[in-house]
């Protein structure tokens, strides 16, 4: 254990030895400060002794205070006893300044800095660990890995590769380093298992701060350093504004060859696409605007927040995963006194035939699994199976009440996100 070394925090002390006026030695106030700083000199060369034991930030911390110390000396009109005491404690205090710097420039030689020592870390992937490191300084590492895994030494800064093990249970080594900068040491196990991370620095010249480093994650692009592939989706508006309708009353179209009571709306769908996601809004009052036309903007943003949090991306059944989580983080508000029937129609004819009014809904074929009956406003997901054009049927069965209807629609296709993390130091 390191002996914590005590220091006295001083203010910067400035004494002007003598007056203008007759001859003397100090005045009272000279030689009170005098006296001080004297004082104050020689605690600090006491400790000087225990920097052989101290710690980095100790050592730091002691220079800081001996540079901080400062003695002016102005000896006009001080007799010669008073000019050889200031004088005297000048010299004392410069050589105290020199011994100091060369007693820690000894200390830090043989001095070991922890930067990540753990000897019980489970690694469930691969995991860097980052340190700034100044010029001359010499980095040590030891990794012990349960399995064969790979280590790597990379120069952040300068987005090299400096050393590589594959394939190794134990690696032991060390750098001098040749430039400042931030230095990783990277592991790679292979699967989930323990390892145990030793790694040190020395610093061989002038000591230097320590700097904490930061790290951030941010989005890259394929041959970037150090970058990592995970897949991703691309979500994309499938219309330019929300599409707007009016569904109209049973009565109102049964005296009204203009007014309808269904709609159709085609959705096509870019290739590699696997999911429609919409958002539907009923209202019975037109003047209530119930959508935004933020929809893919609001998804894209949600995505932005949760696409790291090790969510499936892809989802083959109606089980709970991104395209649920992203769709109830935007749920409209429900209307409970509007509602309509959305049919969802994977062919074109039938679609027609459901527009026309030649065949009601009951008699076509249509996907039950995603169509609603009285559906409220609502978000959904409807699997592309591959099509490329899906039509969204809607259908008002009220006798007396219409309904305005907005929806907004995006596609999502999966797709190969690259990232990278960023270091920097504060």
């Amino acid at each position: 254990m390191v002996k914590k070394i005590l220091f006295l925090a001083l203010p910067v002390i400035v004494l002007s030895c003598g007056q203008p006026a007759e001859k003397k030695s100090m005045s009272s106030y000279e030689s009170e400060v005098y006296s001080e700083t004297l004082e104050t000199v020689k605690k600090l060369e006491q400790q000087l002794g225990g920097i052989s034991n101290a710690s980095v930030d100790d050592v730091e911390d002691y220079l800081s205070e001996v540079e901080a110390l400062k003695y002016r000396n102005d000896t006009t009109g001080m007799d010669e006893a008073g000019k050889e005491a200031c004088v005297k404690l000048e010299r004392r205090l410069a050589t105290l300044k020199s011994d100091a710097e060369s007693a820690a420039t000894v200390r830090l030689k043989t001095m070991v800095v922890p930067a990540e020592v753990n000897d019980d870390c489970l690694l469930e992937g691969t995991t860097a660990y980052p340190v700034y490191l100044e010029k001359g300084d010499i980095l040590y590492y030891t990794i012990g890995l349960q399995n064969p895994g790979t280590v790597k030494l990379y120069n952040a800064d300068a987005r090299q590769l400096l050393k590589t093990y594959s394939k190794k249970n134990q690696v032991t080594d060390s750098l001098v380093v040749a430039n400042k900068g931030i230095y990783l040491v990277e592991v790679a196990p292979v699967g989930t298992q323990y390892a145990s991370i030793d790694i040190t620095y020395r610093m061989t010249k002038h000591p230097h701060p320590l700097k904490k480093v930061q790290s951030e994650v941010i989005e890259a692009k394929a041959g970037d350093f150090r970058v990592e592939s995970n897949k991703g989706v691309t979500m994309r508006a499938a219309f330019d504004q929300p599409r707007k309708f009016t569904l109209s009353s049973q009565l109102k179209s049964a005296f009204s060859t203009a007014a309808k009571s269904k709609a159709v709306v085609a959705v096509q769908i870019p290739s590699g696409a696997t999911d429609v996601l919409y958002n539907l809004r009923i209202s019975t009052s037109e003047q209530d605007k119930s959508v935004d036309g933020k929809f893919p903007d609001k998804m894209n943003l949600s995505y932005k927040k949760v696409r790291f949090l090790g969510l499936p991306l892809y989802e083959s059944s109606r089980s709970n995963g991104l395209f649920s989580t992203l769709l109830d983080d935007n749920r409209p508000l429900r209307e409970e006194d509007a509602y309509c029937n959305m049919y969802v129609i994977r062919n074109q004819s039938a679609a027609k035939q459901f527009q026309d009014g030649t065949r009601q809904a009951s008699e076509l074929h249509y996907d039950v699994d995603y169509s609603t009956l009285g559906t409220q406003s609502c978000n959904g997901r409807i699997p592309a199976k591959g099509a490329k054009t899906i039509y969204l049927a809607f259908e008002n069965e009220r006798v007396r009440y219409s309904n305005y209807i907005w929806v907004e629609v995006i596609t999502a296709t999966p797709t190969t996100e690259y990232h990278t993390t960023k270091y920097t130091v504060e």
